[in-house]
């Protein structure tokens, strides 16, 4: 049941913070590789609003939920995996210690771990969703264009093109963005609720005081996992060779490098602010959710008895 409470809470948040991720996605992608200067006065998603004006003139109202059935189920499978993870560890007593110097620590450790088992479950569905929200109808937009049928054919046509390594394309950047962001969203989210609980603040509601968390948890993750993203974004949406191998880049470190000696920081923090505005809400609805629903059960489980 905990895993299953912990994928029905990110399906619930991604109905609403999907456009942001396409918007993200296609701001990271743009000017692939490319000089800041080149692309000066070329640029389709300079900002946000401008980024949905480029998005709806190419793709319609609907081009801002591209990819969402893909994004559903890779929200479901990594969170699935990750928020269950996190809660059976949690409900053993393992995210807490006696010990002053060890209690900080543990929460990181074991919201990494979760964040690896989540990562490893969903890490083709990730590139699935990210091919299929890349695609536009117009000249702006990433350099490489997928063209998928559908979610399904999309699983179909990458195996038959790139067989299972494929659909791990960009695995290791997939394992430290997620782990990464699991360990700052889960330690974050549980200092900030015991921080509320020791001043007895939103103590009579449980979803303000995961309200609260979540905003707090949302900021933290968004700052230190931009630049895992972009990469995450770059590797999974490249071209390939008929061996399955990357026309662009060969591995993390090397897509890193590349972006940073063309693009410079800025090319690694591209997206960012669709990223915050989608991690931010994300963070908030799917941890509330999470919480709602585990409330929920316990009361199920304890009326029950």
């Amino acid at each position: 049941m905990e895993f299953l409470l912990g994928g029905l809470s990110s399906c619930c948040a991604v109905l609403f913070t999907n456009p942001f991720d396409v918007l993200k996605t296609r701001q990271q992608l743009e000017g692939e590789l490319l000089a800041r200067d080149k692309m000066m006065g070329k640029r389709a998603y300079r900002g946000l609003w401008q980024s949905i004006v480029s998005v709806v003139q190419s793709d319609g109202l609907r081009g801002l939920h591209k990819g969402l059935p893909a994004a559903a189920l890779y929200q479901f499978s990594m969170n699935s995996a990750r928020l269950g993870t996190y809660h059976v560890v949690e409900n053993l007593g393992w995210t807490r210690s006696d010990n002053a110097l060890l209690q900080p620590f543990l929460p990181v450790f074991w919201g990494s771990f979760a964040g690896i088992i989540g990562s490893t479950t969903s890490c083709p569905v990730f590139v699935v969703k990210t091919q299929m929200q890349a695609e536009s109808a117009r000249h702006y937009t990433a350099k490489f264009q997928h063209r998928h049928s559908g979610t399904v054919g999309a699983f179909v046509k990458i195996y038959k093109e790139s067989g299972v390594r494929g659909l791990y394309r960009g695995y290791t950047a997939h394992l430290a963005r997620v782990s990464l962001g699991s360990a700052v969203q889960m330690a974050s989210f549980a200092a900030c609720k015991d921080y509320l609980a020791k001043y007895e603040m939103f103590q009579d509601s449980v979803v303000r005081k995961a309200l609260a968390s979540s905003v707090v948890a949302g900021f933290f993750v968004a700052g230190l996992m931009c630049p895992v993203d972009v990469v995450l974004a770059r590797m999974t949406n490249q071209g390939v060779t008929t061996t399955g191998k990357g026309l662009l880049y060969a591995n993390v470190f090397d897509c890193f490098l590349k972006i940073y000696r063309t693009e410079g920081t800025h090319g690694l923090y591209k997206g960012f602010v669709p990223l915050y505005a989608r991690v931010a809400p994300h963070t908030l609805l799917n941890l509330t959710f999470w919480d709602f629903f585990k409330s929920l059960h316990s009361r199920y489980y304890r009326s029950g008895k």
